[in-house]
């Protein structure tokens, strides 16, 4: 019994390994892909004046006043942008899944060991 799992173990960490160069590698270059993206789009951090200013725009959105004063044809388009974006997601979870309802689980009986 512990020689099987002291098997399986050192099966698990040979992959393991295995995959350390690749995952590295790929790491490296998106990493400097991005620091040319970076670099090329003249990209920068935002201030702390920033920050205030998009905090302070968003807590007067919040407003229950200016939400009282929402017209129709904003809501409107609140809903249908709402909607694209969470058509959006439902997108990405079947491109994830690669699969359009649920996910492909395999039975315990066609696993082969």
């Amino acid at each position: 019994m512990a020689s099987k799992l002291i098997g399986t173990a050192q099966t698990y960490i040979s992959k393991v390994i295995a995959l350390q160069k690749p995952i590295v590698y790929k790491t490296k270059v998106a990493g400097e892909i991005a620091k040319q993206v970076y670099v090329k789009e003249g990209m920068a951090f935002p201030t702390g004046a920033q920050f205030a200013q998009a905090q302070q725009s968003v807590q007067n959105a919040l407003k229950i006043k200016n939400l009282k004063s929402l017209s129709f044809s904003d809501a409107v388009k609140g809903g249908v942008l709402f909607a694209e974006v969470y058509t959006f997601f439902l997108i990405g979870e079947i491109v994830g899944r690669r699969n359009l309802i649920g996910y492909n689980v395999k039975s315990e009986e066609s696993h082969e060991h």
